[in-house]
């Protein structure tokens, strides 16, 4: 995914990415935030073979910056719905042994 990704930015770096229906994002734009997110997951000790956990709302940008993020750190991602309640993120989390959460 992230090849993918990476050679996407390389051939379109001014085409839009991402657009939820508040903020366009070029594949440029996405890949800035797309390397924040890493930095700031590597600078809380997250690093490959790591798990974070990813409770953004669906369908926003910053869901796809927070799973392209923790992949790029060399992490997997453990995926749990913002609506959900916090009793099952923190039962979800918990068991996946996420080093941090988005």
């Amino acid at each position: 995914l992230l090849d993918v990704f990476e050679a996407s930015v390389r051939a379109y770096p001014d085409e839009p990415a991402l657009d939820d229906g508040t903020t366009r994002l070029s594949y440029r734009a996405l890949a800035a935030q797309v390397d924040r997110g890493r930095r700031a997951l590597a600078a809380a000790g997250v690093g490959p073979g790591d798990r974070v956990g990813v409770r953004v709302p669906s369908g926003t940008n910053e869901l796809y910056v927070a799973i392209l993020a923790a992949l790029a750190a060399g992490a997997a991602y453990v995926p749990v719905d913002a609506e959900d309640p916090d009793e099952r993120a923190d039962l979800v989390f918990g068991e996946a042994g996420v080093r941090a959460v988005v």
